[in-house]
Protein backbone atom coordinates (compact mmCIF):
# COMPACT_ATOMS: atom_id res chain seq x y z
CA UNK A 1 0.00 0.00 0.00
CA UNK A 2 1.38 3.64 -1.23
CA UNK A 3 2.30 5.51 1.68
CA UNK A 4 -0.53 8.12 0.48
CA UNK A 5 -3.14 5.54 -0.04
CA UNK A 6 -2.06 4.30 3.81
CA UNK A 7 -2.47 8.25 5.01
CA UNK A 8 -5.84 8.48 3.36
CA UNK A 9 -7.41 5.65 5.18
CA UNK A 10 -5.81 6.72 8.48
CA UNK A 11 -7.62 10.06 8.45
CA UNK A 12 -10.70 8.50 6.57
CA UNK A 13 -10.59 5.32 9.29
CA UNK A 14 -11.99 7.16 12.52
CA UNK A 15 -14.73 8.46 10.79
CA UNK A 16 -15.93 5.08 8.47
CA UNK A 17 -15.51 3.33 12.51
CA UNK A 18 -17.98 5.76 13.91
CA UNK A 19 -20.76 5.68 10.90
CA UNK A 20 -20.75 1.89 11.40
CA UNK A 21 -21.04 1.29 15.05
CA UNK A 22 -23.17 4.23 15.56
CA UNK A 23 -25.35 3.85 12.31
CA UNK A 24 -24.56 0.72 10.65
CA UNK A 25 -24.89 -1.22 13.70
CA UNK A 26 -27.98 -0.32 15.18
CA UNK A 27 -29.51 -0.08 11.40
CA UNK A 28 -28.72 -4.02 11.02
CA UNK A 29 -29.34 -4.60 14.59
CA UNK A 30 -32.84 -3.33 13.70
CA UNK A 31 -33.52 -4.68 10.61
CA UNK A 32 -32.64 -8.23 12.51
CA UNK A 33 -35.02 -7.78 15.19
CA UNK A 34 -37.77 -7.09 12.13
CA UNK A 35 -37.71 -10.84 11.00
CA UNK A 36 -38.10 -12.07 15.03
CA UNK A 37 -40.57 -12.41 17.04
CA UNK A 38 -38.53 -10.01 19.67
CA UNK A 39 -40.08 -8.85 22.70
CA UNK A 40 -39.28 -8.25 26.24
CA UNK A 41 -39.14 -12.17 27.13
CA UNK A 42 -36.96 -12.28 24.91
CA UNK A 43 -34.56 -9.91 26.98
CA UNK A 44 -34.37 -12.59 29.68
CA UNK A 45 -34.06 -15.57 27.77
CA UNK A 46 -32.50 -15.73 24.17
CA UNK A 47 -34.75 -18.96 23.47
CA UNK A 48 -38.03 -17.00 23.22
CA UNK A 49 -36.47 -15.61 20.31
CA UNK A 50 -38.07 -17.01 17.06
CA UNK A 51 -37.27 -16.10 13.28
CA UNK A 52 -40.60 -15.04 11.70
CA UNK A 53 -39.04 -13.91 8.17
CA UNK A 54 -41.62 -11.53 6.55
CA UNK A 55 -44.54 -11.74 8.36
CA UNK A 56 -43.94 -8.95 10.85
CA UNK A 57 -44.22 -6.84 7.50
CA UNK A 58 -47.07 -8.92 6.10
CA UNK A 59 -49.03 -7.86 9.37
CA UNK A 60 -48.01 -4.40 9.41
CA UNK A 61 -48.88 -4.21 5.70
CA UNK A 62 -52.87 -5.53 6.98
CA UNK A 63 -52.81 -3.35 9.56
CA UNK A 64 -55.71 -0.70 8.61
CA UNK A 65 -53.43 2.14 10.85
CA UNK A 66 -50.48 1.57 8.95
CA UNK A 67 -52.19 2.83 5.66
CA UNK A 68 -53.69 5.46 7.82
CA UNK A 69 -50.56 6.75 8.73
CA UNK A 70 -48.42 6.49 5.45
CA UNK A 71 -51.30 8.15 4.00
CA UNK A 72 -50.94 11.25 7.14
CA UNK A 73 -47.11 11.44 6.61
CA UNK A 74 -47.45 11.80 2.68
CA UNK A 75 -50.11 14.52 3.21
CA UNK A 76 -47.73 16.23 5.33
CA UNK A 77 -44.90 16.18 2.97
CA UNK A 78 -46.82 16.89 -0.36
CA UNK A 79 -48.37 19.69 1.11
CA UNK A 80 -46.53 20.95 4.22
CA UNK A 81 -43.07 20.54 2.69
CA UNK A 82 -43.11 23.09 -0.34
CA UNK A 83 -45.75 25.34 1.64
CA UNK A 84 -42.32 25.69 4.28
CA UNK A 85 -40.06 26.27 1.15
CA UNK A 86 -42.20 29.02 -0.51
CA UNK A 87 -43.28 30.73 2.93
CA UNK A 88 -39.62 30.61 4.03
CA UNK A 89 -38.62 31.62 0.14
CA UNK A 90 -41.13 34.47 0.45
CA UNK A 91 -39.70 35.98 4.00
CA UNK A 92 -36.61 35.78 2.51
CA UNK A 93 -37.49 37.97 -0.92
CA UNK A 94 -39.12 40.27 1.66
CA UNK A 95 -36.35 40.66 3.93
CA UNK A 96 -33.94 41.15 0.96
CA UNK A 97 -35.98 43.98 -0.74
CA UNK A 98 -34.31 47.36 -0.76
CA UNK A 99 -36.89 49.26 1.05
CA UNK A 100 -37.35 46.63 4.06
CA UNK A 101 -36.89 48.22 7.51
CA UNK A 102 -36.05 46.67 10.47
CA UNK A 103 -34.22 43.77 8.86
CA UNK A 104 -31.90 42.43 11.50
CA UNK A 105 -35.24 42.68 14.05
CA UNK A 106 -37.72 40.49 11.61
CA UNK A 107 -34.81 38.32 10.69
CA UNK A 108 -34.04 37.81 14.40
CA UNK A 109 -37.96 37.26 15.08
CA UNK A 110 -39.27 35.37 12.63
CA UNK A 111 -35.64 33.12 13.26
CA UNK A 112 -36.58 32.98 16.86
CA UNK A 113 -39.23 29.61 16.60
CA UNK A 114 -36.21 27.76 15.46
CA UNK A 115 -34.23 28.08 18.35
CA UNK A 116 -37.06 28.15 21.25
CA UNK A 117 -37.63 24.82 22.54
CA UNK A 118 -40.29 22.37 20.66
CA UNK A 119 -41.98 22.25 24.16
CA UNK A 120 -42.16 26.14 24.77
CA UNK A 121 -43.10 26.45 21.17
CA UNK A 122 -45.69 23.64 21.71
CA UNK A 123 -47.10 24.90 24.91
CA UNK A 124 -47.82 28.38 23.26
CA UNK A 125 -49.74 27.01 19.83
CA UNK A 126 -51.82 24.75 22.50
CA UNK A 127 -52.81 27.95 23.97
CA UNK A 128 -53.67 29.64 20.76
CA UNK A 129 -55.59 27.22 19.39
CA UNK A 130 -57.43 25.64 22.19
CA UNK A 131 -61.10 25.27 21.62
CA UNK A 132 -62.74 27.28 24.62
CA UNK A 133 -59.91 30.25 25.28
CA UNK A 134 -57.33 30.40 22.31
CA UNK A 135 -56.99 33.10 21.05
CA UNK A 136 -57.13 32.00 17.41
CA UNK A 137 -61.51 31.27 17.85
CA UNK A 138 -61.46 34.46 20.38
CA UNK A 139 -60.73 36.46 17.20
CA UNK A 140 -63.41 34.08 14.89
CA UNK A 141 -65.88 34.63 17.41
CA UNK A 142 -65.61 37.87 16.87
CA UNK A 143 -66.36 37.75 13.76
CA UNK A 144 -69.57 35.51 14.48
CA UNK A 145 -67.54 32.16 13.78
CA UNK A 146 -68.44 29.41 16.23
CA UNK A 147 -65.06 27.68 17.74
CA UNK A 148 -63.56 24.98 15.83
CA UNK A 149 -61.43 22.17 17.80
CA UNK A 150 -58.25 22.75 15.71
CA UNK A 151 -56.36 19.60 17.43
CA UNK A 152 -59.51 17.24 18.24
CA UNK A 153 -61.35 17.38 14.92
CA UNK A 154 -59.65 14.90 12.21
CA UNK A 155 -60.59 17.42 9.44
CA UNK A 156 -58.56 20.15 11.23
CA UNK A 157 -55.92 19.07 13.33
CA UNK A 158 -53.36 17.72 10.39
CA UNK A 159 -53.63 21.69 8.72
CA UNK A 160 -53.00 22.72 12.23
CA UNK A 161 -50.44 21.15 13.18
CA UNK A 162 -49.03 21.55 9.47
CA UNK A 163 -49.15 24.96 10.43
CA UNK A 164 -47.82 24.46 13.51
CA UNK A 165 -44.66 22.88 11.90
CA UNK A 166 -44.00 25.14 8.99
CA UNK A 167 -44.01 28.38 11.49
CA UNK A 168 -41.41 25.96 13.85
CA UNK A 169 -38.89 25.47 10.99
CA UNK A 170 -39.16 27.88 8.38
CA UNK A 171 -36.66 30.71 9.41
CA UNK A 172 -34.04 28.11 9.37
CA UNK A 173 -34.49 27.63 5.37
CA UNK A 174 -35.55 31.13 5.47
CA UNK A 175 -31.63 32.45 6.44
CA UNK A 176 -30.61 30.10 4.08
CA UNK A 177 -32.31 31.42 0.98
CA UNK A 178 -31.82 35.13 2.75
CA UNK A 179 -27.37 34.15 2.50
CA UNK A 180 -28.23 32.97 -1.20
CA UNK A 181 -29.98 36.23 -1.77
CA UNK A 182 -27.66 38.39 -0.81
CA UNK A 183 -24.67 36.37 -2.15
CA UNK A 184 -26.25 37.73 -6.05
CA UNK A 185 -23.99 40.63 -7.35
Amino acid sequence: MKQRSLAGWMFAGPAILVIAVFFGLPVFSALALSITDFDLYALADGDNLRFVGLGNYIDLLQTPMFWKSLWNTTYFVIVGVPLSIAVSLGAAILLNAPAARFKALFRTALFAPVVTTLVAVAVIWRYLFHTSYGLVNYGLGHLGISPIDWLGDPNWAMPTIMLFAVWKNFGYNMVIFLAGLQAIP
